[in-house]
C-alpha cells in the first residue's frame, strides 16, 4: 500500500461574530501535495463515484447556495486511463450560510467530513474521510 498523500484541511468562517438575519461565508482550504490531485465536486459524467464530497453535520444554519469550487482543471489522469475533472495544489471551496432570526446568542459547531479519492498518475487512493470542525459566534444585538 504506497503512503497516501499528504493533504492539509482548513476551514474558517468569514466573520467572527454573525447576527441573526446576517448571512457569513464557510471557507475549505485544502491543500494538496505536489503531483496528486483530488476530484471536482462536479465531475465529468460517469466520474460521479469519483467525485470530491464535503457532508456538513446538522447546524442551525441555512444554506444559501450550493458550494462554490474554483474552476477545476482538466487532467489526464493515468490511474483510470481518461480525463478528468480535478484540482491540484491549493483549493478553496466556500459556501453562504444565513443565521436563522430566532438563534439564540452562543457558540455552534460547524463540523463535518471532506470525503475525497486522491490520484496520482498511477494510483487512485480509497475514498479517505478528513474530518473537520470550527465554531461560528451568533450574538444578538
Amino acid at each position: 500500500q504506497a503512503a497516501l498523500p499528504q493533504i492539509k484541511i482548513n476551514v474558517l468562517t468569514s466573520k467572527s461574530v454573525v447576527f441573526p438575519g446576517e448571512e457569513f461565508k464557510f471557507y475549505m482550504s485544502i491543500l494538496i501535495e505536489e503531483g496528486w490531485h483530488i476530484y471536482s465536486l462536479s465531475p465529468l459524467r460517469g466520474n460521479e463515484l469519483l467525485a470530491t464530497k464535503i457532508l456538513i453535520d446538522e447546524n442551525p444554519f441555512q444554506e444559501q447556495e450550493g458550494w462554490r469550487e474554483p474552476e477545476s482543471v482538466l487532467i489526464q489522469d493515468e490511474a483510470i486511463g481518461e480525463m478528468v475533472k480535478g484540482h491540484k495544489g491549493n483549493v478553496e471551496f466556500s459556501r453562504t450560510y444565513s443565521v436563522p432570526v430566532d438563534v439564540e446568542a452562543g457558540k455552534y459547531p460547524i463540523k463535518g467530513r471532506l470525503v475525497y479519492r486522491a490520484c496520482d498518475n498511477q494510483i487512485c487512493t480509497l475514498p479517505q474521510e478528513f474530518p473537520f470542525n470550527t465554531t461560528q459566534q451568533v450574538s444578538r444585538k
